[in-house]
């Protein structure tokens, strides 16, 4: 499912006992757990196929998603909404994998829905409707970074990028100019710096950047109370509102998607001035795997088994091959 839809839930995985959702038989403290017993890094080490996780740097092989964690040195470490996105922009490789296990949610937790929207669906629809958007935003590199102490990171790319004509031959190569195949979309605005442009494309990129951010859902992330997000009624927005999906996860379900492929983002969430610690926490662990790695371990058990799955896009860069 992960590389045929972009994301799949996996359910009775364990979590922390006496939390809203509790399932029987799958209570084990996920607080007590040693980090290489993990149900989250256990699974990405399975994916992987290399017994290791990745992209480990910044939070940890394995980290803890709850407010306050690590100072709060990260908005995913606070109450507030996320805005679709991917993690890690700013890395040449981003991760492929992300695996997110809901350890616990109080009984008194509002919102805090889990966000998905497929990035590279969305590329294809936006040149469709907005050529001159699409092509923008397909040669004006963006700017990603990581600026906090202990990380100093930069990486400039436009936001998509097609399959390199000159690497296939003349008979089987994509269509020349802005129609090739979309192998890879970079979106992350919560990591992104001032865009280093000649001034007369800065106004372009900006009209581009509105139109696209439109249509993942910008404004999706809007508190429990909140509307379904996705700005006003134009065409744009109404991709966001029909294509988003919203699911609050419970606890025992792991989200897992590519990360290259899938954003990612989550509604803010309250728990009121009355809630217990327990009663208003919200525990997601999370870990990271290589693209090439998990991709490589998948198609490797397909041969194995002599399945004849077809594997979509990824979105790592590269046109798939059989």
């Amino acid at each position: 499912s992960v590389f045929r839809d972009g994301a799949a839930i996996v359910t009775n995985a364990p979590h922390s006992a006496g939390t809203d959702g509790e399932i029987p038989g799958v209570c084990e403290s996920v607080a007590s757990m040693s980090e290489s017993e993990l149900p989250a890094g256990r699974v990405g080490r399975a994916m992987s196929g290399t017994g290791g996780l990745s992209h480990g740097a910044l939070y940890g092989n394995v980290f803890h998603v709850r407010v306050g964690e690590r100072g709060s040195n990260n908005v995913a470490y606070t109450s507030d909404g996320l805005c679709p996105h991917q993690d890690l922009a700013y890395y040449e490789s981003p991760p492929g994998v992300q695996i997110l296990h809901c350890a616990a949610v109080g009984s008194k937790v509002r919102g805090g829905e889990s966000i998905l929207i497929d990035a590279m669906a969305a590329a294809h629809r936006l040149r469709e409707v907005r050529r001159g958007s699409f092509e923008c935003l397909l040669e004006c590199p963006a700017t990603f970074v990581k600026q906090r102490d202990g990380a100093c990171m930069t990486y400039r790319r436009p936001h998509i990028a097609l399959e390199r004509s000159a690497a296939s031959s003349p008979s089987d190569g994509p269509p020349s100019g802005s129609d090739g195949e979309i192998v890879s979309v970079f979106w992350s605005p919560p990591f992104e710096g001032p865009a280093r442009l000649p001034a007369d494309s800065v106004g372009r990129y900006y009209e581009a950047y509105a139109d696209f951010e439109r249509m993942l859902g910008g404004g999706d992330a809007a508190g429990p109370d909140g509307a379904d997000g996705g700005g006003g009624g134009d065409e744009l927005s109404g991709y966001a509102r029909e294509y988003t999906w919203r699911y609050k996860l419970r606890p025992g379900e792991m989200l897992v998607f590519n990360n290259r492929r899938m954003l990612h983002g989550r509604r803010s969430f309250s728990s009121g001035p009355d809630a217990s610690s327990e009663e208003g926490q919200r525990h997601l662990v999370g870990c990271y795997t290589n693209i090439d790695d998990t991709l490589n371990n998948y198609r490797v058990l397909l041969r194995s088994r002599a399945a004849n799955a077809t594997i979509l896009n990824p979105g790592n860069g590269s046109r798939v091959l059989p």
